[in-house]
């Protein structure tokens, strides 16, 4: 095998140093011997049914079986080398005990959310719920399968369609299907305990109507945590079809910052086209709402960037930015002009294109739960904020907006760097701010 084909596959497989390869190895080997699915795709999004019996040596042997490749087309066999790096291969790898459930946290949360939705939902007479009042439905529930129940409204004989369909990627569902076991694990037992509260206060409000409007009501819970997930920030939809109203909610688990992210390019890209996309994607929002036009500061980009300064050339590009917005902010008619596109692209950044999506997070923490809708950042202009744009004194290049009088940051963008065997590689992270949680928070409004 050519060291550059090596190369090739040690970024597929996501592996740091070319000495990790035995152990994804031997992790492969055991989830062969165990006959379970591989996951495919730059997202693990595919699935591959590896045939029993089988073992392999190195990255470049190839397994035979049924399912998708990691282009998703349907194939007999796969290379090893392409198989998607999994929490459970990784915990494997590391390895962690084969007793110990491997599983994505806020993968697993999206489920345990539409389920207790569901639950309260059918729970009647209308009552709080407990995490142990799930069990029995994820016991029936099958993955990518609507499940239909009936529950009769209070002092009528009109019975409510009530209907759930959870999808989550194979191995993700292997784990939420043993709930009752990986609810007490400390990566989840606080989440969980928020996701219950939630349902209990969110839906509980409309289980309350539902069980006594005297009406036939027929209401889906869709979570949907496989298809368009790079193009859609919905994780859940609830959908009362007999009144044709639809509500989608996009789901984290934990206390991440982060809402989206602007990759900075593959490394065939020359200087000047990673400048477009900082200019044209990050600040230019995907050609939704251009924040400012940095445009000038190309030139200067691509010299310190063709120098072998990447940081430098990211700090550079950001600092430009930075003075952009000041100068916007400084005129009272540029100022109004530039928080209208602020809030647009403050709205792409938390839901994408879809209108009406409402992000909750649980965060397992003292802090419970938040719910953030994007539409009160209309009211921006009107919340008498001193916005400023400053650099923040971190290492990583890192512009912030925030109020100048409290000091609270609205968003922060930051550019995080990488040596990678193909190249500098940087991704521009966008974070909301406590000042962006305070605008947009509903929960228990």
């Amino acid at each position: 095998m050519l060291l550059n084909e090596l190369f090739l596959q040690e970024a597929l497989i996501g592996k740091s140093n070319l000495s990790s390869i035995p152990g994804y190895i031997d992790a492969v080997n055991q989830m062969l011997k165990q006959n379970k699915p591989f996951q495919m795709g730059q997202n693990g999004q595919f699935t591959f049914q590896p045939n029993a019996g089988q073992q392999i040596a190195s990255v470049n042997d190839h397994i035979a079986g049924k399912g998708q490749n990691q282009t998703g087309k349907e194939v007999d066999q796969v290379q090893v080398g392409f198989i998607f790096k999994s929490p459970q291969i990784k915990a494997v790898a590391k390895g962690t005990p084969e007793d110990q459930i491997v599983f994505n946290a806020g993968e697993v949360a999206e489920g345990i959310h539409a389920i207790a939705a569901f639950v309260r939902l059918i729970t009647r007479p209308s009552k709080q719920i407990q995490l142990s009042d799930l069990f029995p439905i994820v016991n029936r529930i099958e993955n990518g399968k609507t499940l239909v129940l009936q529950a009769k409204e209070v002092d009528s004989e009109i019975a409510d369609e009530f209907r759930v369909t959870l999808s989550l990627k194979p191995e993700q569902f292997a784990a939420f299907k043993q709930l009752d076991k990986i609810a007490g694990y400390a990566k989840l037992k606080n989440i969980a305990r928020d996701v219950i509260d939630d349902a209990n206060a969110e839906s509980g409000r409309f289980a309350d109507m539902y069980e006594k409007n005297g009406k036939f009501d027929m209401v889906s819970v869709i979570g949907d945590g496989v298809s368009g997930e790079t193009q859609t920030k919905t994780d859940i939809n609830f959908e009362n079809e007999t009144e044709r109203k639809y509500k989608g909610y996009s789901i984290k688990a934990g206390t991440t910052q982060q809402m989206h992210q602007v990759g900075g390019g593959a490394s065939k890209l020359t200087a000047e086209e990673r400048f477009d996309i900082i200019n044209k994607e990050l600040f230019g929002v995907h050609g939704r709402a251009q924040l400012i036009d940095i445009e000038s500061g190309k030139a200067s980009f691509a010299q310190l960037w063709n120098s072998g300064k990447y940081v430098e050339a990211y700090r550079q590009a950001y600092e430009q930015a930075t003075d952009a917005i000041n100068d916007q902010l400084d005129s009272d008619q540029e100022e109004n002009q530039f928080i209208s596109n602020l809030v647009n692209a403050l709205k792409y950044w938390m839901r994408r294109d879809e209108e009406g999506v409402v992000l909750k997070q649980f965060s397992g923490t003292k802090k419970g739960t938040y719910i953030l809708d994007a539409e009160r950042l209309n009211d921006l202009q009107e919340q008498g904020l001193n916005l400023v744009a400053q650099m923040a004194p971190t290492k990583e290049p890192t512009l912030r907006i925030l109020d100048g009088t409290s000091g609270k940051v609205l968003v922060e963008i930051r550019a995080k760097g990488e040596q990678q065997k193909a190249g500098y590689y940087f991704r521009n992270i966008i974070n909301k701010g406590p000042l962006f949680v305070q605008l947009t928070n509903v929960a228990n409004r």
